[in-house]
């Protein structure tokens, strides 16, 4: 039985490819300013600038997977009074699935550290996310980890900055629309019919971790959205399976004369699927983390749903889509390393250069 154990862990762990190798890049070569920025949240002490190994290690998978074998699951926190800080259509679908008593702070306002009596509450941040940043400045230091990151996008690399980013940190991927303030939501959840074990697969599923997943998912469910709770790992997995189908699909679709989405997926599909699979490529070397089983079928079939299906192709949300994407491939230019995810960046290229991109291609990183 153990013999089993053991072989079950590895095959588990093997398929998070979360084990990255040796980097054999002394500290010393980075520059200082690098090395002395720390997070403003900690004061801890500075990083010794001599040669070293830098290795990943983390046991978070094994802890995960023990927790699985021992039929744990993760706590899952009532409902109660809470911030929200803005009052647009995701801000009011939020409160609209409270109880009436939450605290709504308009963008710029002071966040409170109690509500009716209360210091333990959820934070609900429902701005766009250029504002994120600004909305992590202003909080009060002990409620950083009550804020619960409602944006859509690759915001991993803003949050790693502020040490937001992890098992207690609680953030969702949406897979639902509402089109204007009060008006009924619409999710995208795809029924893809029964995998081998006779479970049903759905491609377009809403997914939150984190402390406060909870009350997330009872403010959704009063609006009838689905919303599955994951632990942090999993959950970052098909965050970025949501990315990469908005930069891919957009993308192939503005060069084949702005074809809506579904279209894309119909009749372009090869070469959505060839730079899909470059990219999941890609990102287990640079970030460590391969991508769910199925993610090019899931994929397709979103692509097919009622909801996304009609949507015209368009590039947008730049930074937080297709140029963290970007940002990966000019970090290899740079450093003399073969572009990893190379279709994308011709596609991306070639478009800007045939004015179907109007905005320059500037890689976004929250440390410039």
């Amino acid at each position: 039985a153990r013999a089993t154990m053991l072989l079950a862990l590895g095959l588990y762990l093997g398929s998070l490819s979360g084990i990255s190798s040796f980097v054999a890049t002394p500290l010393s070569s980075l520059p200082r300013t690098i090395l002395a920025r720390a997070s403003p949240r900690h004061d801890k002490p500075a990083l010794s600038l001599g040669p070293t190994m830098q290795v990943w290690s983390n046991n978070q998978a094994i802890e995960e997977y023990m927790d699985l074998l021992g039929g744990k699951s993760q706590d899952n926190i009532p409902d109660c009074p809470s911030v929200i800080i803005g009052g647009g259509r995701i801000g009011q679908l939020i409160r609209d699935g409270g109880n009436g008593d939450d605290v709504v702070v308009g963008r710029g306002g002071t966040i409170p550290t109690e509500v009716e009596g209360n210091t333990e509450f959820p934070i609900f941040v429902c701005c766009p996310n250029d504002e994120v940043e600004g909305i992590i400045r202003s909080c009060p230091v002990d409620k950083l980890d009550d804020l619960v990151f409602m944006q859509d996008g690759m915001m991993e690399p803003l949050l790693k900055k502020y040490a937001l980013c992890g098992n207690d940190n609680t953030q969702v991927t949406p897979y639902f629309t509402q089109f204007d303030v009060g008006s009924r939501p619409k999710q995208s959840l795809t029924d893809m019919g029964p995998d081998s074990f006779g479970e049903t697969k759905y491609a377009g599923e809403t997914t939150v971790c984190g402390k406060w997943a909870g009350p997330v998912i009872a403010r959704l469910k009063k609006h009838k959205l689905d919303c599955k709770k994951l632990y942090y790992r999993d959950w970052r997995r098909t965050m970025i399976e949501k990315v990469i189908f908005e930069s891919v699909f957009n993308l192939v679709g503005i060069l084949h004369d702005g074809q809506s989405l579904g279209e894309v997926g119909l009749y372009y599909g090869k070469e959505c699927e060839d730079m899909i699979w470059e990219i999941n490529q890609g990102l287990r070397g640079h970030m460590a983390v391969s991508l769910l089983s199925g993610v090019e079928e899931r994929c397709f079939a979103l692509a097919q749903n009622p909801q996304v299906e009609y949507r015209p192709s368009k590039v947008e949300n730049f930074k937080w889509r297709n140029g963290f994407l970007y940002a990966i491939s000019k970090t290899c230019f740079e450093n003399d390393f073969p572009d990893p995810m190379h279709k994308h960046t011709q596609y991306l290229e070639y478009a800007k250069e045939k004015g179907f991109i109007d905005f320059p291609l500037e890689p976004y990183s929250p440390f410039t």
